[in-house]
């Protein structure tokens, strides 16, 4: 018996060690993210650094810090991930080295949940808040219309997908809300973080699947969901699995004074503003009009007085013009490849004007006359004279647009 205990107590030790060391390093890990992401405004300044030991510690020169992708899945993001896996691993290590009361953190890891509660709590307002109004996805421009299927990218089609229904873009984002505000209160911030991980679940398997170059941090939003219902996980396995009687722990406030509570709520109080007042711009955010929006087919086309064929596979003729955006004009050729222009058009004057930039000289000058069944355009383009018939199609026009909702359908309506 004592042989026994002799021989379990120094494995014991070794295992106590271990799971120490594993805490304090998820919680570094933790810590390391936050302040370093892309929300913080340490995220430069870190990732310069991060920059200097790819090219002067581990001689990877082709490394770059390419700002404003975009992109959060870039080469220098993946060595950012492995600089905080290494230094979370450093500090955890210094800890457990240095603490002779090998302590268990407890303090230190309810306070780290909290930091991760409304850290995640501020990104699911600030992405669901995005799409409830004209903000992450969009309608779909008459460009994105005009694009082939199959020559969309996975991220293309993940887009016009959103973009295509506003309902199901208000709900996710609605339901991205919801996750967020559940997880500002102690009491719903178990069901909050379960709530979120499933959403996220889902935003994260698209990013992996279609190719959203936002694969880390997505995936980081569910493990932080994990890394707060992780306190929980023995009473969430009795109840859901055992079906056996559980309590979820609750972390009362250890504020003895009432000055103290009140200052906590107050501060409460202005971060949940904050939150809300940063995150809800964009629910006021009017795109700007497209004078003329909309994709002219060429039904005719006259250059120099002599009629070009439409059917020809050349690089002359033009077979469409795409005005998706304020300020930019897309010109299809007969030969399916785009050109785009900087697009200036004149309501007053009835023009449109094309460079390829600001300082360029004009590509084409055309008038255009409004007709009962066509559009007419008429000038020049560079030196010679040009003159096409055309037929508008606007974004109701198309069936992505048009078709709707229907409760009954009694055939699908699979285009």
């Amino acid at each position: 018996m004592d042989n026994n205990n002799t021989v379990n107590f120094p494995n014991q030790r070794q295992r106590n060690a271990v799971l120490r060391f594993l805490h304090l390093y998820v919680i570094s890990y933790v810590y390391f993210f936050i302040f370093t992401s892309q929300f913080s405004p340490l995220e430069q300044l870190y990732k310069n650094g991060v920059l200097w030991l790819c090219k002067h510690v581990f001689q990877q020169q082709q490394v770059e810090y390419i700002k404003m992708t975009g992109s959060g899945d870039t080469t220098l993001d993946y060595w950012v991930v492995a600089v905080n896996i290494g230094l979370a691993a450093i500090a955890a290590l210094v800890v457990i080295l240095t603490d002779k009361k090998q302590r268990t953190f407890k303090d230190l890891h309810w306070f780290t949940v909290v930091v991760v509660r409304y850290y995640v709590a501020m990104i699911m307002l600030s992405y669901g808040f995005a799409k409830l109004h004209n903000g992450q996805f969009p309608a779909n421009s008459i460009g994105r219309l005009e694009e082939k299927v199959g020559d969309m990218s996975p991220m293309g089609m993940v887009w016009t997908m959103m973009g295509s229904s506003t309902g199901y873009t208000f709900v996710s984002g609605l339901l991205e809300a919801m996750g967020g505000f559940l997880l500002l209160f102690r009491r719903t911030k178990t069901f909050g973080a379960l709530f979120s991980m499933t959403v996220m679940i889902n935003v994260a398997l698209l990013n992996f699947f279609y190719d959203v170059p936002v694969k880390i941090f997505s995936s980081h939003i569910v493990l932080f969901c994990v890394f707060m219902v992780s306190g929980d996980a023995i009473a969430l396995y009795r109840f859901f699995i055992l079906h056996q009687p559980s309590q979820l722990r609750f972390q009362k406030r250890t504020s003895d004074k009432r000055w103290k509570r009140n200052t906590l709520i107050g501060v409460k109080c202005l971060v949940i503003a904050f939150f809300i007042f940063s995150s809800s711009s964009m629910l006021f955010y009017t795109p700007p009009a497209v004078p003329m929006e909309g994709a002219y087919s060429v039904e005719k086309l006259i250059i120099n007085n002599q009629r070009v064929p439409l059917c020809s596979n050349d690089s002359v003729g033009w077979k469409k013009i795409l005005i998706s955006h304020a300020g930019k004009t897309s010109i299809i050729l007969n030969n399916d490849s785009t050109r785009a222009f900087q697009g200036l058009v004149d309501t007053g004057k009835k023009t449109l004007t094309l460079r390829k930039t600001e300082r360029d000289n004009i590509y084409a000058y055309l008038h255009y006359n409004v007709q009962k069944d066509s559009i007419i355009f008429a000038g020049n383009i560079g030196s010679d004279s040009v003159r096409m018939k055309t037929i508008k199609k606007k974004k109701e026009d198309y069936k992505l647009n048009r078709r709707g909702f229907h409760w009954i359908n009694e055939y699908p309506f699979n285009r």
